[in-house]
């Protein structure tokens, strides 16, 4: 098992631990923050640091109010991070999918220049999990067209299942999907962004979560050669 597999099984038992104790109740993306941690500085060499302004997103705010952050950081050499991560709790809010792809991007544009591994975690009871992945947008489409083969509209979203490795397109996009990409652009309206970005999926931890236990999946994010674009300018009806 690599570096990641034991980051995600030792978080699954940490989960696993804490439902034993009755603490199920106080689950939440904030409460990843405090295992997470501890099982980064385990297995990297480099300082984690939490909570991180993100090096592309924060300088363009201005004024007051909290920055653009990621989740964790661990510190590299030559001002570069070895490794940002995001995490994001398998709840069900209706705005999870676009969350969720909403941190690919940041991720994504922090692994471009700043960071040599971009990770997401995902974490949650196996039915809370299911229910994201079976969000209509995340689906091959019901009935495929000429138009969704196109647009790799009539394959999964994410590398899930049997696929351990995908290539995630945001532009153009099948139109059952335009909707949650929309969303998910959004905060970078006016901000170059990656046509298409590579993931590959390590997990479910552990291997034979039931629908009441819980389970965690990591995604590397890796930046490709694809071009950029602004989604203002793809998504001019909604200004991404």
């Amino acid at each position: 098992m690599n570096t990641y597999g034991k980051i995600a099984e030792g978080l699954a038992a940490w989960l696993t631990f804490e439902h034993r104790c009755g603490r199920a109740n106080l689950f939440s993306e904030a409460s990843l923050a405090h295992p997470l941690g501890n099982l980064l500085q385990y297995r990297f060499d480099g300082r984690v640091l939490a909570e991180v302004e993100h090096s592309v997103l924060a300088p363009l705010q201005k004024g007051r109010g909290s920055k653009p952050r990621v989740d964790f950081a661990v510190t590299g050499s030559e001002g570069i991070f070895d490794l940002v991560v995001e995490a994001k709790w398998a709840s069900n809010s209706p705005t999870l999918p676009s969350d969720f792809l909403r941190d690919i991007v940041r991720l994504d544009l922090m692994g471009r220049a700043h960071a040599r591994e971009a990770l997401l975690l995902l974490a949650g009871e196996q039915r809370e999990v299911r229910k994201l992945f079976r969000n209509p947008a995340f689906l091959p489409h019901p009935t495929p067209s000429a138009k969704t083969y196109a647009y790799r509209g009539n394959k999964d979203l994410l590398p899930i299942g049997d696929k351990f490795k995908a290539s995630l397109r945001f532009a153009p996009v099948s139109p059952h999907r335009r909707a949650v990409i929309m969303r998910a652009l959004r905060p970078f309206a006016s901000l170059p962004v990656s046509r298409l970005v590579r993931i590959e999926r390590s997990g479910p931890f552990p291997r034979n979560a039931t629908a009441r236990s819980y389970e965690v999946y990591l995604w590397r994010v890796m930046s490709t050669a694809d071009g950029m674009f602004i989604p203002r300018e793809e998504y001019p009806e909604r200004g991404a």
